[in-house]
């Protein structure tokens, strides 16, 4: 056999597939040769242990991106200062559209209403408002 090919037995494969069997060993002997009085405390702190590794791991992963974000600000040049700027102008701008949409509104609705009432004149004074239709399905002579 060559060095490189390495053993045919100790696989990542075979170790996975062994894995249950080797876990349960371990537990049986562990439970069997320690007595429950020393055996159990120590798996509590052995699973505290793990916990705190887990949340210090978190906490070394938000100041690592938190940093890579301050890291990219400095490197772009962009300070506080102008994405503050950026944001109340964005604010101003929002609010003068808000203004804009609420006059045009209001100027909608006056027009319809002076519509409304034009119509409501026309029609107390005069009810020609047949001629006015029939005017447009008539032929012009030439």
């Amino acid at each position: 056999m060559t060095s490189q090919a390495g053993s045919i037995f100790l696989t990542w494969e075979n170790l996975a597939f062994a894995m249950p069997l080797i876990l349960l060993c371990s537990f049986y002997a562990y439970f069997k040769y320690v007595p429950l009085e020393y055996g159990l405390p120590i798996l509590g702190v052995l699973a505290v242990i793990m916990l705190i590794r887990a949340q210090i791991q978190k906490l070394k992963n938000k100041k690592l991106e938190k940093l890579d974000e301050d890291m990219v600000r400095e490197l772009v040049g962009e300070d506080d200062s102008d994405d503050k700027k950026k944001e109340a102008e964005a604010k101003k701008s929002r609010q003068a559209k808000a203004r804009l949409e609420q006059r045009l509104a209001a100027e909608r609705k006056s027009a319809a209403k002076s519509q409304q009432g034009k119509k409501g004149k026309k029609k107390k004074g005069k009810d020609d408002d047949d001629d006015e239709d029939l005017s447009a399905f008539a032929k012009k002579k030439k």
